[in-house]
């Protein structure tokens, strides 16, 4: 069981899910990859008791998954990456294919060959990853397994919908629509920031490897990121950064300077807190309570940011993600004098994150992904 105000919020998606879907059902369309007891079972589980979610499609492994996409119209896939049946590689290239707008959500219990896969599937399309619980993994606790899983099939489920009719590949240019943020973009001051803050969660390290990948290496500011993962996840993330576009990455360790030119990854179950003191400031690794339903959590590290730099000094960019994490930062930044660009609808696997701080009016531009590289490069040269 979910708590009451979780219980509240998927209550809320559901609800907006089925008065506003097309689809005759006026359900999400759910598939479930993978047997086991251990994930695949747990998933139907959740699924099967929420309002506004049909479990259209039971797969046993991809081939079986290819071909239910093929005759039927699926929201979001569930794969159990633990199946043996499951080759994680060939399976999703396939899915996608099929469906290049599919929202895929990765399911497993943590394991360094689970740990691996999941990294090796979120770089070639897979939109987020959630841990199961085991016997060898107490602190992950059913409630929060449901609520994730219930989360992502609402929100991912409608994020699918939003894209419109499902096209069989090779697909023509990806379908667009524009957004409507009720927010007014503010009117940026250039001056040059001490520091860059990236806040990302759904579809995160694919717009992660993408930004960075452009982003030119003479941005001397110290980068913080915070990517919504679990432990394990966030070391792989950082060596995948850094190998596929040579930017030092590396996860925020305790007591660690801070230096220009490096990019630190708060660490998946720690919050990750720039502070200030004599000699300069270096990296706090902090293991108080979630945020926004959330550890690692944006709020924490452009607290840390503000205080360290203060806010005029800070360039906070917002990308894809599901929920509202680093909105009041954005809000804090923006009023201090600072800079905040998010991410737009089109180019977003949920427009969540940044869309709630493009709602509020808290944001100094909204961009498409392959432009965001431009605006932080010329805002960090004071342009």
């Amino acid at each position: 069981m979910v708590g009451k105000n979780e219980e509240t919020s998927i209550a809320a998606m559901a609800d907006s899910i089925t008065s506003t879907s097309g689809a005759p059902s006026g359900t999400i369309q759910a598939m479930v990859v993978g047997t086991s007891d251990v994930v695949a079972a747990p998933v139907k589980t959740v699924l099967r008791g929420l309002d506004g979610i049909d479990v259209a499609a039971e797969a046993t492994d991809g081939i079986d998954a290819v071909s239910h996409l093929r005759r039927q119209p699926i929201d979001v896939i569930f794969i159990d990456i633990g199946d043996a049946k499951v080759k994680l590689a060939t399976d999703l290239s396939r899915l996608l294919k099929v469906d290049h707008d599919a929202q895929v959500v990765l399911v497993a219990t943590l394991t360094f060959a689970n740990v691996k896969n999941a990294m090796a599937g979120l770089v070639a399309g897979a939109a987020e990853f959630v841990q199961a619980p085991s016997r060898h993994t107490p602190h992950i606790a059913e409630p929060e397994f449901t609520r994730q899983i219930a989360e992502l099939a609402l929100g991912l489920g409608r994020a699918r919908r939003d894209k419109g009719t499902r096209v069989i590949a090779p697909p023509p240019a990806v379908h667009r629509f524009e957004h409507q943020p009720s927010g007014e973009v503010r009117q940026r001051r250039p001056h040059v920031p001490k520091a860059i803050a990236v806040a990302s969660s759904t579809g995160g390290p694919q717009a992660l490897f993408a930004l960075f990948k452009d982003l030119p290496r003479d941005v001397t500011q110290p980068i913080f990121v915070t990517q919504h993962m679990p432990p394990g996840f966030t070391t792989a993330l950082a060596e995948h950064i850094t190998r596929r576009t040579g930017w030092p990455c590396a996860e925020g360790k305790d007591g660690d300077p801070v230096k220009n030119g490096q990019v630190y990854i708060a660490p998946g179950g720690f919050h990750m807190i720039p502070t200030r003191n004599a000699g300069g400031v270096k990296i706090k690794i902090d293991d108080g309570p979630e945020e926004n339903f959330c550890k690692p959590s944006a709020e924490p590290m452009m607290r840390g940011l503000i205080e360290a730099y203060g806010a005029e000094n800070i360039l906070f960019v917002v990308l894809t993600g599901m929920g509202s994490d680093g909105k009041v930062g954005a809000k804090t930044v923006a009023d201090g004098g600072g800079t905040v660009a998010v991410q737009d609808k089109d180019s977003s696997i949920v427009w969540g994150m940044p869309g709630a701080v493009a709602a509020a009016g808290d944001c100094h531009a909204i961009l498409p992904l392959g432009d965001l590289f431009k605006f932080i490069a010329q805002a960090a040269a004071g342009k």
